[in-house]
């Protein structure tokens, strides 16, 4: 008994004199690393493994936990599997995967979620796009313009209730429920041919981080009422066009789960989850279908709400659609060209402008030219190549700095920004 006795007072002094030494986040930071670590080692879905380098940026103060040492050996040993030190300005900090110091991590921004299963899902999630080039699969994150549309976000919407419903039943009660939602599917690709295999290519990109992060993440139990509230919360949300995918990898993934836990093994980036579905759930979706039989299904998985909210949000909609295109097409504007960017930005509120291109409310981007940082007002991006500002309350340079309404940005040496004419600025570089 006094063995016992002697050996706890022991543990309790040292952890003491741990803790007096090591400050509340180093400890948080030891934690979510090692459950991170025992979380990834489940890993049967892909051949290489998931934890890997890691690094917890705090991106105001930039102060950062890693579980290993970087190259340079900057940052400072506190105990086996934990390091920290101070992330360089010129690295970018999103919740992502970057390449630095030849070493490739992924990044997550401090602090983490505090709920464990948001924060297993959110750091394994990332884990994937640390390791996805090596398997194949390219970052490719397109915007899916039809899903700002009416049509578009209603055979959507349609397509993940039949999912739900077909969620909800034993695996060998599915056929039908899969089938629908493959014909709410198949419409959208009937309307919007030219943009509808960005669906695919994003799905083969974030929606596997999404899969990977929600299965080994989250506890088996948990899995499937966590899905029914990403699919009864999809209508609320203001954007579709770059988040979908974080909602339908999932849902595929899982359901193909059920039925073939190993389906990871053979998919690669020409795979798509229409045709996962029919391979693995023996489905055929028919060739045609005409508009009163989608009419009748639409009934059966809440088509009638789903219209009707859709048809009320479209008059807002367009009312912000004049407002951008006024904004970026008859007003002051600076135009910057895109070479070697890299940006953060939320996908959940991204705004289409068809032709124009897409509106970034918020974003950070870092290029050759030096650093943007924009908090309000937007900015138009068009096919990744080039990025217009509005700068119709005129703009303050002082410096390297150039401030305009609701965003900053700073020059790198060797750049101006010239006048083109009465509405277009844009940024060059010194001759």
């Amino acid at each position: 008994m006094k063995a016992i006795i002697g050996l706890l007072m022991l543990i309790t002094i040292t952890f003491r004199g741990i803790a007096q030494g090591v400050d509340t986040a180093m400890l948080l930071a030891a934690t979510y690393f090692r459950q991170a670590d025992s979380a990834g080692s489940h890993n049967f879905m892909w051949k290489y493994p998931l934890y890997g380098p890691m690094l917890l940026v705090d991106p105001h103060s930039r102060t950062t936990y890693a579980n290993m040492p970087d190259s340079a050996g900057t940052f400072t040993f506190i105990t086996e599997g934990l390091y920290k030190g101070t992330l360089p300005p010129e690295v970018m900090v999103a919740n992502t995967s970057i390449t630095w110091q030849g070493r490739l991590w992924a990044i997550l921004l401090w602090p983490l979620p505090v709920d464990k299963e948001e924060r297993l899902s959110l750091m394994l999630h990332e884990s994937f796009h640390r390791i996805q080039h090596q398997l194949g699969f390219p970052a490719l994150s397109p915007t899916i313009d039809h899903l700002a549309t009416t049509n578009g976000r209603i055979f959507f919407l349609l397509e993940l209730q039949a999912l739900k419903a077909a969620l909800a039943k034993p695996i060998d009660q599915r056929r039908k429920d899969l089938v629908n939602a493959l014909l709410f599917r198949k419409k959208r690709e009937e309307l919007f041919p030219s943009t509808f295999d960005n669906e695919r290519l994003l799905e083969m990109n974030e929606g596997l981080a999404e899969y990977t992060g929600m299965l080994l993440g989250r506890l088996p139990g948990s899995i499937r009422q966590h899905l029914y509230h990403e699919i009864d919360k999809a209508g609320t949300q203001l954007s579709l066009i770059r988040s979908m995918a974080y909602i339908t990898g999932p849902v595929y993934g899982y359901l193909l789960y059920e039925k073939s836990p190993g389906w990871t093994q053979s998919v690669d980036s020409n795979s798509s989850f229409p045709a996962l579905i029919k391979k693995y759930y023996k489905v055929a979706v028919p060739e045609q279908t005409t508009t009163a039989v989608l009419a009748k299904l639409e009934k059966q998985y809440k088509g009638d709400s789903i219209i009707h909210v859709e048809q009320m949000k479209e008059k807002n909609r367009r009312q912000q659609e004049d407002i951008y295109t006024r904004l970026f097409t008859q007003k002051p504007v600076l135009v910057i060209n895109l070479e070697k960017m890299n940006i953060v930005f939320n996908p959940n509120n991204l705004f289409d402008l068809g032709e124009l291109g897409t509106v970034y409310p918020t974003a950070e981007i870092n290029d050759v030219w030096g650093k943007l940082k924009l908090v309000d007002g937007g900015m138009l991006m068009k096919n990744w190549k080039v990025i217009t500002l509005p700068t119709v309350d005129s703009i303050h340079v002082k410096d390297n700095i150039v401030q305009g309404n609701g965003w900053q940005l700073q020059l790198n040496k060797g750049w101006r920004i010239e006048k083109v004419d009465s509405l277009q600025s844009a940024l060059m570089m010194r001759l």
